[in-house]
């Protein structure tokens, strides 16, 4: 072969494993070539004569590549030295198909938080980079899919990350989880780490090694976590007593220590942890990069949110500090009677925090510690031990102290996160690495250790090679077989009966006397011919198995005391009489476990031979037997882990140490099978229904399964024939075949998704729309309502507050007004008082004056004649008789129009009237005795002629009478002033003196009814006949009577002025007291009533029809006067226009006081 310079090679340099390098220099004659390579990080040239280790390569880039299946270049080199581009470049995943390489890289990463699960939620495996989330991805895929079970098989040596990767895989399964509640995924995640701290330890590989196997199962429903399950595998109990140099007793020792508070500390009497002999004997109790006491408080967290009660947390420690004072138990040689050799207890304090931690008698410890009790034909026999016995006692009773706590805490985590709740689960298993100690250092747990991972082995070759090669032959497909390390023979070797090694294990540890001696010497018998098995060829304790991994010596010292396992029966009576339920209820389980049937499983008969105790290798091979059964029923998923180097250092690839483990993997010839065979393996039907979306349209319906798989695979695998096989009843893909067809099928899906939620989402946002705009349009009413009522409460208040304002300025003025009122008023009232008391003078002055006058009233002359016209008056009178009357009718005209005056102005001539008044009453009534001098008033200054003053006097004579003479009748009075009137004695002269006369009158006498009612008649008259100068003067005196006095009075002076009477006018009667009642008169016409004073005359209602309607005119008119229910008719050719209405109604004044009322007809 010849090469060129710059081509790319892999040689042999003889360090053990393969380089790649670059040819520099090549002879072809010499067949020597040069070639440069990278070692360490420096360049180094190699000059090589055997071309035979020298071969070409190809390229892997500077990333290497990500999954190995597709390396054209198959061999270790190109597997060592991709892995090692990707880990340089801190990649530490690599698919190699669905298997997934993970190089431990001793540090942590940031690739592991939340938003690296929602990359690979969902994900197909192989679209995006390797991680671990693609595995749990996958699992939790397919199981959410055709509902399987899942299981994930993490196997590597020990220090490989395995327990690691469990950590992050079931921290993904819970963020991907999708119950609304994370209570149970919680208490599921804080479960590793209580149970890390018990099950793992430091080792000289590993600084968290896993010292049992553990198998989580997770439960889903619907894709919801509802509960978990734990199973546990071949606790490490040697290690709870002795340790190898550099290696720790479990953690929860060291971080009890340094975490409890020194109160916690000194109840159970602990102290540092170099001062336990269970703790020191490694040399190692300080962790470098492990904070215990960090440890310890989350240690606490988990009991908590697991649920474990104070007491039950306060008794694991109790049991844990009991167990490191057991360790620092120790013993003194006796000599015992009969030459026997003995031990007693030498460290008295130790026994006693241990029987106090643990509630049971000191005493029954020491017994249990330094005697062995046998039972023989119903009697106990007790058989002193000697010091290597009792060390062997003590160590038992921690050990068994120890793991039924372990035990105990495995059920009682199960109780609170297995719910009971099955329908599928993710399975994942995280059992110890394949370990190989120094010559002499495997022993017994190495043994089954290494068994359970030869077990691993042959359950991934099956899956791998087996069963798949199997199914091709079964199908029928073209399938050229692969050969491939099968271990089957290893595992033959170790278990098959009745020789296996640890069946002869077995069967030594029943016999009594067998010794460990005599089980080698059964293994080196039956298997010296086994190529697998190796017989060392000094005389030594040891034998070799050759494991998929490579050779293992086993020493054998100890293998059939550590098979046993068994604690006497009075040590368990012993710790059931605890007075804590918790130690009483683990070793009644130990005893229960101890039990066994006496009947055979044949014919159910008692048997009498005594049966075998169950051994440690028994009982664990029976748990990898069910747990493999188990993991059949799954479909399963691997993640081989690599340990990268062996010093723990982080980001250094040692390359031996990985291609030793690549080799005893079986990691090429995974490859090369996943390369050349069809993994994906599914019915037609099937995949049928998944990938038919694939071609829509291009199948006509009912075609037979197969042929649309044939459809589908010419669409989307043209140009892959080689990918794809159809079978029988099975069509077989490749994985980067089945990995296109998944792509193909998302994105049409996605494009049918999005479509539909195009068309989803525009409906639902018109619908929104339309939604949005009827509430817009309701929230707009409701906002112009509330604008509206806003405003109109605003204007509200604001005329509430106006009309407050107004209101209060009104009553605040009115107040002022009552206030200025009362103050007049006070006022008034004190002037009027003080008026009250002058009158009150005056009257008892008046009085006196009155007494004092000459004449008396009733001895005054009265003419003859008025004296005969009184005498013959009887009780009616008729001035004017029945004239013009005459019976009327009934029905008058309805409605009728009332006519009002103005009042006048008064003017006030108080000043001219009291001097006016002072004068004439002195004069006209001649009162003497008068204190003030008073002149006599010249009577020419009044108007009054001489002639007149002789009538002056006599009409003073018979006014005096007649309002002086109270018992004078009304008739009476009104006859007298009628024959006043007829005898036209009221002349201006005397107006004025009678309107003086008046005034005093009502100044001095009162304003009494009667005196009123004769002062209203005469004012009444004397306005007939005013004197045009007296007017404000007559305005004056008519304020001196009653106030309804005030308005007939104005009213009738009024008419007086407007009608411009003669004083000489002559009428033919007078007013009499019928004016007091007849105030006014109602006219009534066809055209409605109207309202006319009583002093309407005929003239005036002429006038007034005249005016009315015309077709009135051919009627008769008449005057008709109304009493009650009476009419009487006044005919108009008898009557006198310029007579009064007044006049008609004085005759018929005694039949009715009513008003009168007028009608024309």
């Amino acid at each position: 072969m010849e090469y060129d310079k710059g081509d790319l090679v892999w040689f042999d340099p003889g360090l053990g494993y393969v380089l790649p390098g670059e040819v520099i220099e090549f002879h072809k004659a010499g067949q020597v070539i040069t070639v440069q390579a990278v070692i360490g990080g420096k360049s180094q040239v190699f000059t090589l004569t055997n071309l035979s280790s020298v071969r070409r390569r190809q390229d892997l880039g500077p990333n290497g590549v990500e999954d190995m299946i597709s390396l054209s270049d198959l061999n270790e080199a190109s597997l060592l030295w991709n892995l090692k581009i990707r880990y340089d470049k801190e990649m530490i995943y690599t698919y190699t198909g669905s298997i997934l390489v993970a190089v431990n890289p001793y540090r942590m990463f940031d690739i592991y938080g939340l938003d690296m699960v929602k990359n690979y939620e969902g994900q197909i495996l192989g679209t995006l980079p390797p991680h671990i989330f693609a595995i749990g991805s996958s699992a939790y895929s397919r199981m959410s899919k055709d509902s399987i079970n899942q299981c994930v098989v993490i196997s590597g040596e020990s220090g490989a990350g395995k327990t690691e990767s469990t950590k992050l895989i079931m921290q993904y399964l819970a963020a991907v989880n999708k119950s609304q509640s994370n209570l149970i995924t919680e208490q599921i995640l804080e479960a590793s780490p209580l149970l890390e701290s018990f099950g793992n330890s430091k080792t000289v590989k590993n600084d968290n090694s896993s010292r049992f196997g553990k198998y989580l199962e997770v439960f889903f429903k619907e894709g919801i976590i509802t509960g978990a399950k734990i199973t546990e595998y071949l606790l490490e109990k040697s290690r709870i007593v002795t340790q190898a140099p550099e290696e720790r007793n479990y953690h929860v020792f060291y971080e009890m220590l340094n975490g409890l508070p020194e109160e916690r500390k000194a109840k159970y009497g602990l102290t540092t942890a170099e001062k336990y002999f269970y703790l020191n004997q490694g040399g190692a109790c300080q962790l470098e990069g492990k904070y215990d006491s960090e440890d310890f408080q989350g240690l606490v967290s988990a009991m908590q949110v697991l649920g474990f009660s104070s007491d039950e947390q306060d008794t694991i420690f109790r049991i844990l500090a009991a167990v490191l004072h057991l360790g620092n138990v120790y013993f003194h040689r006796k000599q015992l009677r009969h030459g026997q050799e003995g031990v007693e207890v030498g460290s008295d304090a130790e026994i006693k925090w241990a029987s106090h931690l643990l509630a049971i008698e000191p005493e029954g410890i020491k017994r249990a510690l330094t005697n062995r009790i046998t039972e023989a034909r119903g009697d106990r026999v007790h058989t002193p031990l000697n010091i290597d016995q009792a060390l062997d006692a003590r160590d038992a009773v921690a050990k068994a102290l120890y793991s039924s706590l372990f035990s105990w805490l495995v059920r009682r985590i199960n109780q609170i996160i297995h719910k009971g709740s099955k329908k599928t689960s993710i399975s994942i298993l995280d059992i110890f690495g394949f370990e190989v100690f120094k010559v002499n250092e495997n022993s017994f747990e190495q043994l089954c250790i290494n068994y359970a991972n030869e077990k691993l082995q042959f359950y991934f070759n099956k899956h791998i090679f087996k069963l798949e090669q199997q199914e091709y032959a079964k199908e029928k497909i073209e399938w050229q077989s692969i050969d491939f390390q099968d271990n089957h023979a290893v595992i033959e070797l170790v278990v098959r009966k009745p020789v296996g090694i640890l069946h002869l294990l077995d069967d030594e540890s029943n016999f009594p006397k067998a010794t460990d001696h005599s089980f080698l010497e059964k293994c080196h018998y039956n298997h010296a011919l086994n190529e697998l098995y190796s017989r060392p060829r000094m005389s030594s304790m040891e034998f070799g198995i050759k494991h998929y991994a490579g050779q293992v010596w086993y020493n054998v010292e100890g293998f059939l005391d550590k098979n046993r396992d068994t604690l006497r029966n009075d040590v368990v009576e012993l710790f059931i009489s605890s007075k804590l339920p918790l130690v009483s209820e683990m070793f009644i389980d130990v005893r229960l476990g101890s039990e066994h049937k006496t009947l055979s499983k044949a014919n159910g008969r008692f048997v009498t031979m005594k049966p075998r105790t169950p051994t440690i290798a028994a009982r664990f091979n029976d748990s990898l037997t069910s747990l493999m059964d188990g993991m059949i029923k799954c479909n399963p998923w691997f993640v081989r882990c690599i340990k990268p180097n062996n010093d723990k250092a982080a980001l250094k690839l040692d390359m031996p140490v990985v291609l030793e483990q690549l080799r005893y993997s079986g990691m090429l010839e995974t490859i090369r099978i996943r390369q050349q065979g069809f993994p994906v393996r599914q019915r037609f039907s099937q995949f049928a229904d998944r990938y038919r979306c694939l071609v829509p349209g291009q199948v006509p319906r009912g075609a037979p399964s197969k042929e649309i798989c044939r459809v589908v695979l010419d669409r989307v695998g043209k140009g892959s024939r080689h990918a794809y096989q159809l079978g029988s009843t099975k069509i077989f893909l490749r994985e980067a075949l089945e990995q296109q067809l998944e792509q193909e099928r998302y994105r049409k899906l996605s494009h049918s998704v999005v479509t539909l939620q195009r068309h989803t989402r525009g409906y639902l946002a018109r619908r929104k729309y339309a939604t949005m705009r009827r509430n817009a349009v309701v929230v707009q009413a409701v906002v112009r309502m509330w604008l509206a009522r806003r405003q109109y409460q605003t204007l509200r208040k604001g005329v509430v507050k106006a009309q407050a304002i107004v209101r209060g300025r009104r009553t605040r003025r009115r107040y002022a007004r009552l206030k200025e009122e009362m103050k007049r008023r006070k006022k008034s009232e004190a002037l009027a008082r003080e008026r009250s008391e002058r009158e009150a003078i005056q009257n008892k002055e008046e009085q006196e004056r009155v007494q004092r006058s000459v004449t008396g009233v009733n001895h005054l002359e009265i003419p003859a004649e008025l004296a005969f016209i009184l005498s013959k008056t009887g009780d009616c009178w008729d001035p004017l008789g029945s004239q013009g009357l005459q019976r009327g009718g009934s029905n008058l005209a309805p409605g009728g129009l009332h006519l009002y005056l103005n009042n006048f102005y008064e003017k006030k001539i108080r000043n001219f009237f009291h001097i006016y008044c002072i004068c004439v009453k002195t004069w006209f009534w001649g009162t003497k005795g008068s204190k003030i001098g008073i002149p006599k008033p010249n009577i020419k200054e009044t108007g009054i002629s001489d002639q007149r003053i002789p009538l002056i006097i006599y009409f003073r004579k018979i006014i005096k009478v007649t309002i002086a003479n109270k018992a004078m009748t009304d008739l009476k009075k009104n006859y007298i002033l009628h024959y006043l009137a007829s005898r036209q004695l009221l002349v201006s002269a005397m107006q004025a003196a009678f309107l003086i006369k008046l005034e005093d009158q009502l100044l001095h006498y009162g304003n009494t009814i009667d005196d009123n009612e004769l002062y209203i008649q005469i004012l009444c008259k004397i306005l007939v006949f005013p004197c045009i100068s007296f007017y404000e003067m007559i305005i004056d005196v008519s304020h001196r009577g009653y106030r309804i006095f005030t308005s007939i009075c104005r009213r009738k002076l009024y008419l007086r002025y407007r009608k411009n009477y003669s004083p000489e006018r002559n009428d033919a009667s007078v007013i009499i007291g019928l004016a007091w009642n007849a105030i006014r008169i109602t006219m009534r016409t066809t055209g409605g009533t109207v309202y006319k004073e009583s002093n309407v005359s005929q003239e005036d209602l002429d006038r007034y029809k005249s005016r009315s309607v015309e077709y009135l005119n051919s009627y008769n008119e008449r005057l008709v006067l109304e009493y009650s229910s009476h009419n009487y008719e006044v005919s108009s050719k008898d009557s006198s226009n310029k007579m009064l209405a007044l006049d008609y109604s004085s005759k018929y004044s005694d039949e009715s006081s009513k008003d009168s009322a007028f009608s024309c007809n």
